[in-house]
C-alpha cells in the first residue's frame, strides 16, 4: 500500500516531531502493518525506519495527537473525518503507544492490548535486524500456562503464567531447573510472554541446542508496602521505600515457589533455581535473590542497576568471594546502550576484580524498553544452569518413560543440538571414560596458578583489546614454559573458558597429580572487531572470527612473547578452542602447521573448512603435527562436521584422536575434553592417559 502523498503531507502540514520542516527528507515509503494488528487492520503501519503511521476515524474530534515515545505527535483530519499522523523513528522492538482524542487518552483500535504503563493499550512492532531469535518459527514448542492459586499472605487470589519446555509432556521422568522471571513496574505476569516473547526465544534457543532446558515462572510482582497502600515517589525521599519488595519475597518463597515444586517437576534444590527481572523486576531480583543465596544460585538484572559493592553490599555477602562463588554461579548484569552502559560495564568489573563469577550485557542501540530486555533474556538464558558441573542439562535430556505413548529413539539415533537429529556410526564413541569425580573442584592444600586479565595492541583490529591469561603454580621467569590459546565461541569472549570449564581449577589440579605439563593458558577474544562484546545478532560477526587469524599470529602471540617467560618453537605452541573457536583452531592450526604442533577442536562449528581444504598435503600434515585431537557430542547436530574431517584423516592415516562422548553442545562437553586434552598437549604419547579399553 503507498503512502507517499499522505506522509508528505503529514510531513508538510505538522513536520517531524511537531515542527516544521519543509526542508527534511521525505520518509521512506515502504511502510507495512504492524504484526500487533487485529487480525485484518491495516493500521498502525510501520517503515523500515522504524516511523508509525497511525489511522483512526474519529470525525467528531477536534483534535487527535499519537502518544509513543514519551512524543505526542499532531494527527491531521481529511475530508472523511480520519485522522493520520506519523513519528519519528523508534528504536527497534516493541513500543507502547495510545491515542489522545480531545485529551482523553485511549488505546488504538487496531492493535491488539498489552498491559503496561499500569493501563492495557496498544503495541506496535518496529522491524529488527536481529528479530529471528523471538520470532515464531517451525521447531518443537513449550507451553504457556496460567497458574491460578490463592494467596494467604496478601488474602487474594493471584496467577502466575509457567512455560515449561517442549519436551515436558512427553519426557516425564526428566525434571527441570527453574527461573523465576520479574516483569517491570507498570507491568503484570503477561509481560514476559506477551511483550517479550520469552517462550519463543525459548523455543528457538533450545531448538538449536543452545540452552538447557529449564521452566520459567512468571509471577506478579506489583508491590505495595506491608500493609500500606503502594506509596507515591517523593522528591527528596528514598526509593524505593524500606520493605518495598517485603511482601513479594514472602509470596515468592513461601508460597509461589513451594507451589511450583509440588505442582511441576522441578529440580528443587538451589542449584537448579534462578530469579532474574527487568526494570523493577531486577531490583526486586536484586534484594530478593542477594539475600536468599541459600534458594537462588543464578541472578540476573536486566536494566535494574547492579547488585552492588562487592565488599560491602547486602551485609558483605561477596566480600568472601570463594564462599559466594559456591552458592552464586552466576551475577547477569545488563541495559541498553542509550541508558548506563558504562556504569554497568564497570561494575561488572568490579566484580570481576573480586573474583565474582559476573558477565555483563549491553544491548546495541536500544533505550529502557523491551527489545533491551530481549535480547538480555536471550544472553543470559544461554548462561544460566550450564556453569554447575553436574549438567542439568543431562538431567533434563529426552528419556524413554514407560507413561509415554511414543517409542524411545533407539541409541544410535538421538536428538541434536541446533535443530539436527544425529545418526551415530562405528567410529562414533568414546575413547576416554567420564572425568573422575572432582576434577573440577578446588582442592586445598595444593599449589594453584594465577588468573590475570591483560590488555595488548591489536594492530590488526586498531583497538587495545583483553584476554585472560593462566600462569602455572610458580611461574618463574627463570623458566620457559610451552603456551595453550584456547579459543571461545560465537556467543562469549574472552572470559567463556573460564566461566564455563573453570581451565585454572583443572590446570591445578593435574599440575598437583603429575598428569599435566606446567604451561601458561592463553585466552584471547576471537572476535576480532572495534566492539568485540558478545551483542546484538552474534552470528553476524562470522567476519570478525574469520579476521581474528590475523590478530592472533600478529598481535596475540607477540603481545604473549614479549610478556612472559615462554618458549617460542611450534613444539611448544598449542591452539584449542570450542564450537566456533574449535572451527578456528582447524581453520588457522592446520593451516599454519609451522605456528602450532598441537590442535584440540571440541564441537567444531559449521565455521570450519572441509577436509581437503584443512589438510591439501596429508604427507605435511602427518609429519608435522603432534597431536590433533577431536571431540563431539553425540547429542550435538554439529557432530558431523568433525567427523567428516576424521574420516578424511583416516583415510589419509594421518594420527589424531576421535573421541564422541555422551553429552551435547554444552559447558560438560568443553570441560571434560579439556580435561583430556591438557593431559596429551606438550607430552610425549608414551605419558598419554590411557583410552578406553
Amino acid at each position: 500500500m503507498k503512502h507517499k502523498g499522505l506522509v508528505l503531507l503529514i510531513v508538510l502540514t505538522i513536520g517531524l516531531s511537531g515542527r516544521a520542516q519543509t526542508d527534511a527528507p521525505a520518509p521512506k515509503d515502504d511502510f507495512r502493518p504492524s504484526p500487533l494488528n487485529q487480525p485484518g487492520r491495516q493500521y498502525p503501519q510501520v517503515n523500515s525506519e522504524g516511523r508509525v503511521l497511525a489511522r483512526i476515524s474519529a470525525p467528531e474530534a477536534r483534535s487527535v495527537f499519537l502518544d509513543i515515545g514519551a512524543v505526542k505527535y499532531p494527527m491531521t483530519k481529511d475530508e472523511e473525518g480520519v485522522w493520520t499522523g506519523m513519528s519519528a523513528p523508534q528504536d527497534e522492538g516493541f513500543h507502547y503507544y495510545q491515542l489522545i482524542i480531545d485529551g482523553a487518552a485511549v488505546p488504538d483500535p487496531g492493535t491488539l492490548y498489552f498491559y503496561g504503563a499500569s493501563r492495557w493499550g496498544s503495541g506496535v512492532e518496529t522491524p529488527a535486524h536481529d528479530q529471528d531469535f523471538y520470532a515464531l518459527k517451525d521447531v518443537p514448542h513449550g507451553q504457556v500456562r496460567q497458574h491460578i492459586y490463592f494467596s494467604k499472605i496478601t488474602n487474594s487470589f493471584r496467577r502466575c503464567f509457567v512455560y515449561t519446555p517442549p519436551d515436558y509432556e512427553t519426557n516425564t521422568s526428566a525434571r527441570y531447573p527453574v527461573l523465576y522471571l520479574q516483569h517491570g513496574g507498570g507491568e503484570d505476569e503477561t509481560g514476559w510472554s506477551n511483550q517479550g516473547r520469552v517462550n519463543l526465544i525459548m523455543d528457538n534457543l533450545l531448538a538449536e541446542g543452545r540452552a538447557v532446558p529449564f521452566l520459567i515462572v512468571m509471577e506478579n510482582g506489583t508491590w505495595t508496602a506491608p500493609g500500606q497502600p503502594r506509596p507515591r515517589r517523593e522528591e527528596g525521599r528514598p526509593w524505593p521505600p524500606a520493605g518495598w519488595a517485603d511482601t513479594f519475597e514472602k509470596v515468592l518463597l513461601q508460597e509461589v515457589i513451594p507451589m511450583i515444586d509440588r505442582q511441576y517437576r522441578t529440580r528443587a534444590e538451589q542449584p537448579y533455581r534462578a530469579m532474574a527481572g527487568l526494570s523493577m523486576g531486577g531490583m526486586q531480583t536484586n534484594v530478593i535473590a542477594m539475600r536468599n543465596l541459600d534458594v537462588f544460585s543464578h541472578i540476573g538484572i536486566f536494566s535494574g542497576g547492579t547488585v552492588g559493592d562487592p565488599a560491602t553490599a547486602h551485609g558483605g555477602v561477596m566480600a568472601n568471594a570463594e564462599e559466594f562463588n559456591k552458592k552464586v554461579k552466576l551475577i547477569f548484569e545488563s541495559c541498553g546502550s542509550k541508558e548506563n552502559p558504562d556504569a554497568i560495564r564497570n561494575h561488572v568489573e568490579q566484580l570481576k576484580a573480586a573474583d565474582i563469577n559476573a558477565v555483563c550485557y549491553i544491548s546495541p542501540n536500544t533505550a529502557h524498553e523491551w527489545q533491551t530486555w530481549r535480547r538480555s533474556f536471550y544472553q543470559f538464558a544461554q548462561l544460566v544452569f550450564q556453569t554447575d558441573s553436574k549438567s542439568p542439562a543431562a538431567s533434563a535430556a529426552p528419556a524413554a518413560s514407560a507413561a509415554s505413548s511414543e517409542p524411545a529413539a533407539p541409541a544410535s539415533r538421538r536428538p541434536g543440538g541446533f535443530g539436527q537429529p544425529v545418526t551415530l556410526e562405528a567410529d562414533d564413541k568414546p575413547v576416554f571414560d567420564e572425568p573422575p569425580a572432582g576434577f573440577n573442584q578446588k582442592r586445598d592444600g595444593i599449589p594453584r596458578g594465577r588468573m590475570e586479565m591483560i590488555e595488548y595492541d591489536s594492530k590488526t583490529v586498531g583497538t587495545r583489546r583483553k584476554m585472560l591469561v593462566y600462569t602455572p603454580p610458580n611461574y618463574s621467569p627463570d623458566r620457559k614454559y610451552p603456551v595453550l590459546y584456547l579459543l571461545h565461541g560465537i556467543g562469549g569472549d574472552e572470559t567463556e573458558w573460564q566461566r564455563f570449564a573453570s581451565p585454572d581449577v583443572l590446570m591445578d589440579n593435574l599440575l598437583a597429580d603429575g598428569r599435566a605439563v606446567p604451561m601458561i593458558l592463553v585466552m584471547p577474544n576471537g572476535r576480532a572487531q572495534p566492539n568485540d562484546r558478545a551483542e546484538g545478532n552474534v552470528f553476524s560477526h562470522a567476519p570478525a572470527f574469520e579476521r581474528f587469524e590475523q590478530d592472533l599470529l600478529n598481535d596475540v602471540i607477540p603481545a604473549i612473547e614479549s610478556r612472559y617467560s615462554v618458549l617460542t618453537s611450534r613444539e611448544h605452541r598449542a591452539l584449542a578452542g570450542l564450537s566456533m573457536g574449535g572451527g578456528q583452531t582447524l581453520n588457522f592450526g592446520l593451516k599454519h602447521l609451522d605456528k602450532f604442533a598441537w590442535l584440540g577442536a571440541f564441537s567444531a562449528a559449521p565455521n570450519t573448512k572441509q577436509p581437503a581444504e584443512l589438510v591439501p598435503d596429508p604427507d605435511k600434515t602427518r609429519a608435522q603435527l603432534k597431536l590433533l585431537y577431536l571431540a563431539c557430542g553425540s547429542q550435538d547436530g554439529l557432530l558431523p562436521i568433525s567427523r567428516r574431517l576424521h574420516y578424511y584423516l583416516k583415510e589419509h592415516n594421518i594420527p589424531h584422536i576421535w573421541h564422541v562422548d555422551s553429552h551435547g553442545h554444552d559447558p560438560t562437553e568443553w570441560q571434560n575434553n579439556l580435561y583430556w586434552f591438557l593431559q596429551h598437549v606438550f607430552r610425549s604419547p608414551a605419558d598419554f592417559p590411557k583410552p578406553k579399553s
